[in-house]
């Protein structure tokens, strides 16, 4: 059963039940307003008859009782009880005295079975009742003293054979409405469920059109703001974020083959040349020589992928300890110097007072000697490359800065993606020249930064240098890498 199919039915549920108990309370109401009505009708019948009732006593010897005015002109006068007063047409009624038997009877009750329990002189009584006609009929039973006269029971009845033609109608009304009323709210239901679960469809139509290969669809709902056009959003964003995710994995692939490719050329040449035909003891010297630093460069951009692969999977943890950021960094500077006076470069380093830091000393190791090393790499002769350092209250503030060529505007957003080059025109044998990198090292200053909850910068401005701004928490907030490279 479809889902379309199980809202339609939970629905027409839902809606039948609602409509039983409106439907019962509408009976329950107008049947209670109806009797209410005759209720009322009989209480005001009963008030009149009681207040023009009178007893009376046989009259004295030789004159006249000083009601027998009253008696001559009552409308109703027996058994020493006179009535002046004539119910409404349609009211059945009649007065008994306190054992039953009747005072006035106009012969309404005559038949009809209303002597089967004997008379509560206690309290009043409504009931329903048939007269001995057949005629339903609405009894009210008062029983009543008047003070210094008398007491009995009066009854007054009305006819309710019209409540129950109306009850009957409705009845009939809602028997035959009901249906109808459920079959259209069920279309309605189905329509409604339709039209809410038609995106559904499109997203799942659209999901299953979308591969590895293409990731460009877009569902494009966003017009709509409620759940469904939330959940298209949602789903947009999230193929927005595989598509990118799938890009940026081709694009390492990509240029991780590259970047292998080059050294295994050269090392196959190498190696190729060497075995070609029969060389002297320093020729295969100076073969195997490179054919190390080859493998070297290899193993060192292997490793790199292993790490970067590692941080990506979560898998990497810091070992975090408190320890003097500027001893971390001063001999960094030391042993950086020397490769840095081979090309002429100055290597300064500046610290106004000590920075306790709680991190990964070795992954801090790494970080700043790619991004050292990296500013030695891309600076000239007579250059300058200064390390500085500072705190504020919470953070540490370390910055790496060349005088060197820059960094044009358009690659500052790019300059940490994974073998993103500045110079893509730049030749391969220029690259070597400088460097024995694998264009990884930016990328992994920029991890490590992250997996220390920090923040790594950079500004540059072309032919007056690059810096490299790290900004670090001195209290660990993170023991572990949670989050993984962006």
């Amino acid at each position: 059963m479809n889902i379309r199919l199980r809202l339609t039915l939970w629905y027409t549920a839902v809606f039948s039940l609602i409509l039983l108990i409106f439907s019962l309370a509408v009976y329950a109401g107008l049947s209670r307003s109806l009797f209410n009505t005759i209720d009322n009708h009989l209480q005001r019948e009963v008030s009149e008859i009681l207040g023009n009732l009178k007893f009376y006593t046989p009259h004295l010897a030789g004159g006249e009782d000083d009601d027998e005015e009253d008696r001559r002109n009552a409308a109703f006068e027996q058994n020493g009880v006179s009535l002046n007063y004539i119910p409404e047409a349609g009211i059945y009624w009649r007065l008994l005295n306190q054992d039953g038997i009747p005072l006035i009877d106009p012969g309404h009750f005559d038949g009809a079975p209303l002597g089967d329990q004997p008379l509560d002189l206690s309290q009043t009584r409504l009931q329903n009742t048939t007269l001995a006609n057949g005629e339903p009929v609405r009894l009210y039973t008062v029983p009543f003293e008047i003070e210094h006269q008398g007491q009995g029971v009066v009854q007054v009845a009305e006819s309710y054979r019209h409540v129950k033609e109306v009850q009957g109608q409705l009845i009939l009304l809602l028997a035959l409405g009901l249906p109808l009323t459920l079959l259209a709210s069920s279309a309605g239901g189905w329509f409604l469920a339709s039209s809410a679960l038609d995106p559904i469809d499109r997203i799942t139509s659209t999901a299953r059109q979308i591969s590895a290969r293409d990731l460009h669809q877009r569902l494009n709902l966003s017009q709509s703001n409620d759940e469904v056009g939330r959940l298209a959003a949602t789903f947009d964003q999230m193929l927005d974020r595989l598509e990118t995710a799938f890009e940026q994995q081709r694009r390492f692939i990509a240029d991780a083959s590259h970047e292998m490719k080059t050294p295994l050329t050269i090392l196959k040449g190498d190696v190729d040349v060497a075995l070609s035909r029969e060389r002297s003891p320093d020729y295969y010297r100076r073969t195997l020589k490179r054919v190390n630093q080859t493998t070297d460069q290899l193993t060192a951009l292997v490793q790199e992928l292993l790490s970067l692969a590692r941080a990506d999977g979560d898998q990497l943890l810091l070992n975090i300890e408190t320890f003097n950021l500027n001893n971390l960094l001063t001999a960094l500077v030391k042993d950086l110097r020397p490769a840095a006076a081979q090309k002429k470069i100055l290597l300064a380093y500046r610290a106004n007072e000590p920075v306790i830091i709680q991190a990964d000393q070795a992954k801090l190791r790494r970080l700043f000697l790619n991004l050292i090393d990296n500013a030695i790499k891309y600076s000239r002769p007579g250059d300058a490359v200064t390390l500085n350092i500072s705190k504020t209250k919470a953070q540490a503030i370390i910055t790496v800065s060349d005088t060197g060529s820059g960094i044009s505007p358009e690659h500052l957003p790019h300059i940490f993606d994974r073998f993103y080059r500045v110079d893509k025109a730049r030749s391969r044998a220029e690259v070597s020249a400088r460097s024995s990198g694998s264009g990884l090292g930016l990328s992994i200053a920029h991890w490590i930064t992250q997996a220390h909850r920090g923040e790594i910068t950079v500004e540059s401005v072309p032919g007056e240098g690059a810096s490299f701004i790290v900004r670090l928490p001195l209290i660990a907030q993170a023991p572990t890498f949670e989050e993984g490279l962006e």
